[in-house]
C-alpha cells in the first residue's frame, strides 16, 4: 500500500508540460525586467538571485507539506521538497532538471555581467549555495543544527 500513495507536495514536479512552464516562467520574468527597466544591466543578475532565494526557501528551508493529506500522517513532516522528491532517489530526471537550472542561469549571468566585481560574488554565491544544497551528500543534512526541528 505504502508504494502506491503518491506524495501531492512534489509528483507534479515530474511533468515535462512544468518544467516548460517553469523555464517559461523565468524566461518572462527577465523580458518583464528588461520591459520595466530597459537600461538595467543586472537584469539576468536579479533573476539568478531571485531565483536562488525562492528556489532555497521552498525546496530545501521550508520542511513538510504545506497541505493537510490524511494518507500522509506526517511522515514528510522531516523532509524539505528537495528530500521528497522521488522518495530521495538521487540523480533522477527531475533531480537533474532543478539542479541544471541555477547552472545555466549562473553561465548566463557570467555571461551578461561579466567575471569581476560585486555582481559576480552575487551570482557565484548565490548559484554556488542552490547547487551545493542539491549535491546528494548534503541530503538530509543540517548545517550546524540549523532547521534541525
Amino acid at each position: 500500500m505504502d508504494e502506491f500513495q503518491i506524495n501531492r507536495n512534489q509528483s507534479w514536479m515530474h511533468s515535462r508540460r512544468f518544467w516548460v512552464v517553469y523555464i517559461f516562467a523565468i524566461i518572462i520574468s527577465k523580458l518583464t525586467i528588461s520591459l520595466l527597466f530597459p537600461h538595467y544591466e543586472y537584469g539576468w543578475l536579479f533573476i539568478t538571485a531571485s531565483h536562488a532565494i525562492v528556489t532555497f526557501l521552498g525546496m530545501h528551508w521550508q520542511k513538510g507539506i504545506p497541505f493537510f493529506f490524511p494518507a500522509n500522517q506526517g511522515k514528510y513532516n522531516r523532509l524539505t521538497l528537495w528530500e521528497q522528491i522521488d522518495k530521495g532517489q538521487q540523480y533522477t530526471p527531475t533531480r537533474k532538471f532543478f539542479t541544471l537550472v541555477p547552472i545555466v542561469l549562473f553561465m548566463i549571468t557570467l555571461h551578461a555581467n561579466g567575471y569581476t566585481g560585486i555582481p559576480f560574488y552575487i551570482n557565484a554565491i548565490s548559484s554556488f549555495v542552490v547547487v551545493l544544497s542539491k549535491m546528494p551528500k548534503m541530503d538530509r543534512v543540517r548545517l550546524f543544527g540549523i532547521n534541525k526541528y
